[in-house]
């Protein structure tokens, strides 16, 4: 399956192959500011539009029955946990513990896809691939598990710190070490270039890349948060916040650098693939650069954020919400 080398979407009513770049011999015509960025629009348009999304997520299920139902599994039970939130309204810190599961569910769903896209670039043997897909998808399944049974501890045992407390923790991160470490051995092999030709570009194969790199400098904020013991910095965790993400409005939170880092591993590929969509598609070389300078971006927002975080600083004070 040809999933990381692409085609127009004129091509693409011809053929039922999701891919995802352009292959680097198709002409591409000078094009001026405003042209090229309509063209991405509509590029665009048409990646989210719903046939190409049934059609995509109908082929990954063919290719990775694991992590593709993996990701659908973890879509369902976010209205569970919703309905726990509805029904159980504790508050651990002022906040609704159920909270936390449903963001990890959803960030782990779409994660879950990502990872299985990469996988499938990578040139491994089959059994290691077997293995890797099966050991991301138990490690998430116990995360969730996990992040649920302390949820449901703090409704039923708040205030209290037993052993089985200090297990589910370490379970958490015990499984946030497994998938770092499965995402820091497909870094590698992208940077020695382990992936099917005929299934990836330079303009993609750079996107991965990228993206990995800052995924793992998220993971990294992550670990100094667990360090510290606390997100937020300035005050005290589960003070004010933004709505659902409860991002802290009256002191820094190192959770918004996390986050756009950790998901810097869709935004980046998704552009990549979007470029390879265009009609006409842009040159190779135009590619790699508008690649290398939305990772760039994406860095700086991550760098700005930790920095303002540990300065203590809200994104968004209180204040803008007072009025």
């Amino acid at each position: 399956m040809t999933y990381l080398r692409g085609t127009t979407f004129n091509q693409h009513a011809a053929t039922r192959q999701l891919e995802w770049t352009q292959p680097a011999t198709l002409p591409a015509p000078a094009q001026t500011a405003t042209p090229w960025i309509s063209g991405f629009l509509r590029a665009l348009v048409q990646t989210l539009s719903p046939s190409a999304v049934r059609g995509f997520f109908r082929e990954l299920d063919r290719k990775d029955a694991v992590l593709s139902r993996l990701g659908w599994a973890l879509m369902a039970v976010v209205p569970v946990f919703a309905s726990f939130a509805l029904l159980l309204p504790a508050a651990f810190h002022g906040i609704n513990p159920w909270i936390k599961p449903i963001k990890f569910s959803l960030s782990f769903s779409t994660f879950a896809t990502t990872i299985s896209l990469f996988l499938l670039a990578l040139q491994i043997p089959a059994w290691q691939l077997r293995v890797a897909r099966r050991v991301i998808a138990v490690s998430v399944a116990f995360e969730i598990f996990s992040l649920g049974a302390q949820a449901w501890r703090s409704v039923y045992a708040a205030g209290s710190h037993t052993l089985l407390d200090t297990f589910l923790a370490q379970m958490t991160n015990s499984m946030v070490m497994v998938n770092t470490a499965i995402v820091t051995a497909m870094f590698a092999l992208l940077c020695a270039k382990r992936v099917h030709s005929s299934m990836i570009d330079g303009p993609m194969l750079a996107a991965l890349r990228y993206s990995i790199a800052i995924f793992l400098a998220g993971n990294a904020v992550g670990g100094y948060m667990l360090a510290r013991g606390s997100h937020t910095v300035g005050a005290r965790d589960g003070g004010p916040g933004l709505p659902f993400v409860n991002w802290s409005t009256i002191g820094g939170d190192l959770r918004i650098a996390h986050f756009i880092a950790i998901h810097a591993i869709q935004i980046v590929p998704v552009f990549a693939y979007v470029l390879a969509q265009m009609a006409p598609v842009p040159a190779v070389k135009q590619r790699k650069l508008a690649v290398a300078a939305l990772s760039i971006t994406v860095a700086l927002a991550v760098g700005i954020t930790f920095v303002q975080a540990a300065m203590g600083r809200p994104l968004l004070p209180l204040s803008l919400f007072a009025r």
